[in-house]
């Protein structure tokens, strides 16, 4: 539902007095987005895996096994954490699509009419 033109106003003001009082934050939130900083997220997971495959790797002219069992540990918390971002990477994205499909689909129902209505009315 499309806001009024007084809600509109008023978040206008809100907006204006926010970047007056805290320019910085201001900047800090326009220029924010969920999609770069789960891109971000997704390349320290891919980091960690490598860290935790060359510490897993380590083992042979160790001989450690903990060495082994702590690599094995990084790279799996690397991969659920980045399976984790990608999968909020992709809601994020359907969200805006799966909204604009279902606001087509509200207006396709709306303009059909229903077959007992008859236009003698």
């Amino acid at each position: 539902m499309p806001l009024s033109d007084r809600e509109q106003q008023i978040l206008q003001d809100i907006e204006a007095r926010l970047r007056a009082d805290d320019p910085k934050f201001a900047k800090t939130v326009s220029t924010a987005s969920v999609s770069r900083d789960a891109r971000r997220r997704v390349k320290l997971s891919i980091a960690g895996f490598i860290v935790g495959f060359a510490l897993l790797l380590s083992v042979v002219p160790a001989q450690s096994i903990w060495l082994g069992i702590a690599g094995f540990a990084v790279m799996l918390a690397a991969v659920v954490y980045g399976g984790n971002q990608l999968k909020r990477l992709g809601q994020d994205t359907t969200d805006d699509l799966g909204g604009q499909l279902r606001g087509g689909f509200t207006r396709y129902l709306g303009d059909r009419r229903h077959p007992d209505e008859t236009e003698e009315r």
